[in-house]
């Protein structure tokens, strides 16, 4: 049985006569559970915020602090705290703003007092008001359950490991937070990935890009921005790599996200994300430190990007090719970098580029002073 965002809210509307998160756990008992949903390349809790909601969050393993829409929490009066600078993709420096909920209650009751947010320009996902940090999972002994959608916590440690194996991880402390890396090889690159069920895909930074050789010019690729938390982005590819191996466990044909080499890079050479951790259970256990996780059936989920293989911004107020991706039928039509797209339209344009396995795209191009017509159908090429 597989849940969706309808079934997390389950319960909340009585939740607020539940325990506080010290007298559950005391109680003890063999697990504290709660629903989650893995959707749309999320995994979605709900909780209510002061007695108001229930609010979808995202469940997001790595975020070092809890986030929340800034436009939100003020519509919702939270109590605006001292916040501090943070810095996103391409080095972007930026004020953010900071807050706290008397109290947080999930759907199973739990009642979590005090709870701070940092405050966000833009929402993490339409539907999501905030998301929920690495903490929930590495606080206590925890399973994240994508098959039955649970969220489980033992308050006195997980009973037993068996039928579990143990990953190649430890816990890393950063920002008083701890969150999970294991180790991983792609495509014969090895290194430590960051654990992070709030990314969708497995993705490489720069440095592990260009030292792993995956950004080659040769090799079909498609021209993704990547960001993050906040209004920066930098630069990057989207390649398939043949054998991604996590401890004994090897997924093939997955697709990689890659930052331009020399962008700014974690201390990880890349982060596992939603595409390879949503076909394991994952389980904490916080007093060694590990990862543990099985297989659980599921397939990897669909990928997705752009089949026109382009990147386009503005630029000095005209419609400029950034970046063409190898392989692409765009490519192939003869669209290179530095073409200027003319378009009376430019959103229909946008969404012409952007559309189906099929689509027929005829794109009048300016280059050098001379105007061309270019015709070409859109495919997957990865």
């Amino acid at each position: 049985m597989r849940f969706d965002r309808r079934d997390v809210i389950g319960g909340l509307a009585l939740a607020a006569t539940g325990l506080p998160v010290r007298r559950a756990f005391a109680s003890g008992g063999e697990a504290v559970v709660n629903h989650i949903a893995l959707e749309d390349g999320r995994v979605w809790i709900a909780a209510k915020l002061d007695g108001k909601g229930p609010y979808f969050f995202i469940f997001d393993t790595g975020a070092t602090s809890n986030f929340i829409d800034d436009s939100f929490a003020k519509s919702i009066n939270l109590q605006k705290i001292t916040g501090g600078k943070s810095v996103g993709m391409g080095g972007k420096v930026a004020d953010y703003s900071a807050y706290i909920a008397r109290e947080l209650t999930l759907a199973n009751g739990l009642r979590f007092p005090d709870m701070q947010f940092a405050g966000i320009g833009k929402r993490v996902s339409k539907d999501a008001v905030g998301a929920l940090s690495a903490a929930f999972f590495t606080s206590y002994d925890s399973d994240l359950d994508f098959v039955k959608g649970e969220w489980r916590a033992y308050p006195k440690g997980r009973p037993t490991f068996d039928g579990l194996t143990k990953l190649p991880s430890r816990f890393t402390r950063e920002n008083r937070s701890r969150r999970i890396e294991v180790e991983a090889t792609v495509d014969g690159y090895s290194g430590d990935f960051l654990v992070d069920t709030g990314a969708p895909s497995i993705s490489l930074t720069g440095r592990a890009a260009g030292d792993s050789g995956l950004w080659d010019d040769g090799r079909p690729f498609a021209p993704i921005r990547i960001g993050g938390v906040g209004d920066g982005f930098i630069l990057g590819r989207l390649v398939r790599a043949k054998k991604v191996k996590v401890g004994p466990f090897v997924f093939e044909d997955m697709l990689v996200s890659l930052s331009k080499p020399g962008t700014i890079s974690m201390k990880q050479e890349g982060i596992l994300g939603l595409s390879a951790l949503s076909r394991l259970d994952l389980s904490t256990d916080v007093s060694s430190g590990t990862l543990w996780c099985r297989p659980n059936g599921l397939g990897e989920p669909a990928g997705r990007y752009s089949l026109s293989g382009l990147w386009l911004d503005e630029v000095k107020g005209r419609l400029t090719v950034v970046d063409v991706g190898n392989g692409s039928a765009a490519a192939a039509a003869g669209v290179r970098t530095g073409d200027v797209v003319i378009a009376a339209d430019l959103p229909a344009a946008l969404r012409q580029i952007n559309g189906p396995p099929g689509r027929q795209v005829v794109l009048k191009i300016e280059r050098g002073g001379a105007q061309q017509e270019v015709r070409y159908t859109l495919k997957p090429w990865l």
